[in-house]
């Protein structure tokens, strides 16, 4: 397969689970047909590279799969699809749901809220207690809201440039930022990007000693070194000592440091990757499972950054002024009254709970890992698990994306970027079903001419 073409053997197996997994998920596929060509979707063509090569022919033989299952109700670790299928569900809203589906207690908070309404415009009445539970969670000096992981990453990085009166960002390869103009060329997807962009960003081998010598070498230049600890596309790569030298080099030369937690943040440990890792950033961006569900970016950093968001401490110093050197950072459903709800209801349980969480749900995905990592290698299976904390994907060919859609007829759900997350919500039970659909899965594709 890795050559070319499927083969006889493979192109009949295809067929036959093609047919069946359409058959299954038809009001799926029947809505993705009737969304052409008003609806432009990304997400119908995941996966597809125009270069020729085995990942190209695998994804046009696998075409007929290639559409999002459609949810329709949600609870606990289950999703229903418009067909009414049950999955359990380990994509989580792209790592979203750390406490499961409707959990009561952010239930309680978006309903208790809505029934007073949502008077945007105003002043969050909840601000002040979220921003003070993320400084005490994350150890930040200052915290400021957006409505995307997105928009916090490109604050940071304006905040950086401000502050240093430096231009170029360093980011790595590989590692995953939003879609802001500067931080995409780090996955490589430039295109409808000015050319002359690219001077001011340096994209870099993460944990290569290579990239401190290029960070030290341009150092009067750069304004920031913008950084996922562990990438999502590598969470097997967790570079501790890379890090520590990153943050001494970006300290001895003012240059900033950016974590970007909007994936891992409250998911590894209370503090985030800087707890974790004990590397204290400059400015820290945060998303995903501290909203509960609702959109929400998090920006946090020390004050003579974040200072430069609001102009410093003029409300409480006398007779001062405002800094005129601020940034512009503005959104009309920042601090939404609902995002802002269930914010704090996560914030309120998260502080409540401890590390105890976060600990526990790293050990329930290690003995899924240690269990698992077992099986493949006693049957010679081309893949292994790489994880990080409750977060882990399964790594091998290209043509190993199929996997997903024979979790699918077995009723477990993650989504195409192959990235599966464990919730407080997931017992043990649904653990030990993933485990057997992937066993069952990876035999079945080899009975149909894979993983050989």
């Amino acid at each position: 397969m890795e050559t070319g073409q499927p083969s006889a053997e493979q192109r009949a197996y295809l067929d036959r689970f093609c047919a069946d997994y359409v058959a299954r998920t038809r009001g799926s596929q029947r809505q993705r047909e009737q969304g052409w060509p008003r609806l432009a979707d990304p997400r119908s063509s995941s996966g597809y590279s125009g270069a020729p090569g085995p990942v190209r022919d695998f994804w046009l033989a696998t075409k007929r799969l290639r559409y999002p299952l459609v949810g329709s109700r949600c609870d606990g670790v289950s999703v229903w699809d418009i067909d009414d299928n049950e999955y359990v569900d380990f994509g989580l809203g792209f790592g979203v749901h750390l406490f499961g589906h409707r959990p009561a207690f952010i239930l309680d908070a978006i309903t208790d809220r809505l029934a007073r309404g949502t008077p945007i415009g105003f002043q969050s009445e909840v601000a002040n207690e979220v921003a003070e539970g993320i400084a005490r969670l994350t150890g930040a000096e200052r915290v400021a809201f957006s409505n995307t992981g997105t928009e916090a990453v490109m604050s940071a990085v304006r905040l950086a440039r401000a502050a240093t009166r430096r231009s170029k960002l360093v980011v790595f390869e590989h590692s995953y930022h939003g879609s802001y103009d500067d931080v995409v060329r780090s996955i490589g997807a430039t295109r409808g990007i000015p050319d002359a962009r690219a001077s001011d960003v340096l994209v870099l081998g993460y944990g290569d000693s290579e990239s401190l010598d290029r960070i030290e070498a341009e150092a009067d230049q750069i304004a920031a070194v913008l950084v996922e600890p562990v990438q999502a596309r590598r969470p097997g790569l967790q570079p501790v000592e890379f890090l520590h030298q990153l943050r001494a080099l970006t300290a001895r030369r003012s240059i900033a440091l950016i974590f970007d937690d909007v994936l891992l943040g409250f998911r590894v440990h209370q503090g985030g990757c800087q707890a974790h890792f004990d590397v204290r950033a400059d400015l820290a961006t945060y998303g995903k499972v501290i909203g509960g569900g609702l959109p929400i970016g998090i920006l946090t950093g020390r004050t003579e950054y974040m200072n430069l968001i609001d102009g410093g401490a003029w409300q409480h110093d006398g007779d001062s002024i405002p800094s005129g050197d601020k940034i512009w950072f503005a959104g009309t459903f920042n601090k939404n009254p609902l995002t802002m709800a269930a914010t704090q209801a996560v914030v309120n349980h998260l502080l409540e709970k401890g590390n105890r969480l976060q600990e526990g749900l790293t050990e329930k995905a290690r003995a899924l890992d240690e269990r698992l990592g077992a099986w493949l290698v006693a049957n010679r299976m081309p893949v292994r698990i790489a994880r990080f904390g409750s977060m882990f994907r399964f790594e091998s060919a290209p043509h190993l994306t199929l996997l997903i859609q024979h979790l699918h007829m077995r009723g477990i759900y993650t989504w195409e970027g192959m990235v599966f997350f464990i919730s407080t919500a997931h017992t043990d039970a649904s653990v030990e079903r993933l485990e057997e659909a992937v066993k069952d899965s990876l035999l079945t594709m080899r009975r149909g001419g894979y993983l050989d």
